[in-house]
């Protein structure tokens, strides 16, 4: 079994891989529908329900007049809009084949400046369809 260090992580937003990216996350879940009733077994019995997903990420705040070295596909993959849907790839190890595959909504964008720290900018997605991974746990 192999272990993956964070610091080799990805993740790519409209085909583009975020510039300065220092963490992602992203989590699927499934709704519980409750099929209790009166005089039953005295236990709530559960089905499955929809399933979802959504992610989110955090870089440090980088733009066109600061981001030397940077291609202008890395810096506009940091340019993305709330409300738009895009393709998101995330990548537990940069340049793998293993991923998490999918297409979302952008959700929100926070964009965080503290004195004596470094200025950052937070994205949240809520996938729309499936996830598509070929990663198990």
């Amino acid at each position: 079994m192999t272990c993956y260090a964070g610091k080799d992580g990805a993740l790519s937003v409209a085909g583009t891989n975020v510039a300065m990216l220092t963490s992602w996350t992203v989590t699927q879940s499934a709704e519980t529908l409750e099929c209790a009733f009166m005089g039953g077994p005295g236990w709530k019995e559960f089905k499955a329900g929809l399933k979802s997903w959504e992610g989110s990420c955090d870089a440090n705040f980088t733009d066109t007049a600061s981001a030397a070295g940077m291609t202008p596909a890395q810096i506009a993959a940091n340019e993305v809009v709330v409300g738009t849907e895009v393709a998101v790839v995330f990548y537990p190890v940069a340049g793998g084949t293993m991923s998490f595959t999918g297409t979302a909504i952008v959700t929100s964008i926070d964009n965080n400046a503290a004195i004596g720290d470094i200025q950052t900018a937070s994205l949240a997605f809520t996938g729309s369809g499936a996830l598509t991974t070929d990663i198990t746990i």
